[in-house]
């Protein structure tokens, strides 16, 4: 039997200053070099109706990539984030309720059984895509692969705790941590 990953969450464009636009969303990312391994991962999203979703499938199409999990939203745009420097560092302007945001339960494709689960935290701020994740667990009892990403204000503590206790596996960052568990003393050293 065949095993292939299934990746849940955001894709998206990351928009820089200068204008320049790059396909991205941490799970795409993962998909897309998973794909370039030949595991033929299942990626499980939602883009727009609009070119920026149709720039995403024609580049999933060209690298082989499964199009069964990739849903298309009447009417939310395609994923969007602002990237711009602050002091040297990277941040982040995301938008709100996208496509993404509204992976539809009722659209899920046929999931593979006895894989992994890849997700992150950022997909799950609205209630239609935890319910899609959550039927994707419930009925493919997959092993999971948490990928936490807290990006302010899109995260709740509690919500991203049951995410990291549900887990197999985790990536988190020592920041990251320092917020979700501040008593921690199981942080890199400064």
């Amino acid at each position: 039997m065949e095993t292939r990953p299934v990746v849940f969450g955001e894709v998206l464009f990351d928009v820089f200053p200068d204008g320049t636009e790059v396909m991205g969303g941490a799970p795409f990312n993962v998909a897309w070099h998973l794909q370039a391994f030949d595991l033929r991962p299942l990626f499980v999203s939602r883009v727009g109706d609009d070119a920026l979703g149709r720039a995403i499938r024609n580049a999933m199409r060209r690298w082989g990539m499964d199009l069964a999990g990739l849903q298309t939203d009447p009417v939310h745009q395609t994923g969007t984030v602002k990237v711009s420097l602050r002091e040297g560092e990277p941040t982040f302007d995301i938008k709100g309720d996208q496509a993404y945001d509204h992976i539809d339960p009722d659209r899920l494709p046929a999931l593979p059984e006895g894989s992994l689960l890849y997700h992150g935290s950022l997909a799950l701020r609205e209630a239609d895509s935890r319910t899609a994740l959550t039927r994707i667990k419930e009925a493919s009892k997959l092993r999971a692969f948490v990928d936490v990403n807290l990006r302010p204000p899109w995260w709740k503590k509690e919500t991203v705790l049951a995410l990291v206790q549900a887990a197999t596996w985790v990536k988190i960052n020592g920041d990251e941590l320092a917020l979700l568990v501040p008593e921690s003393n199981d942080r890199p050293e400064q």
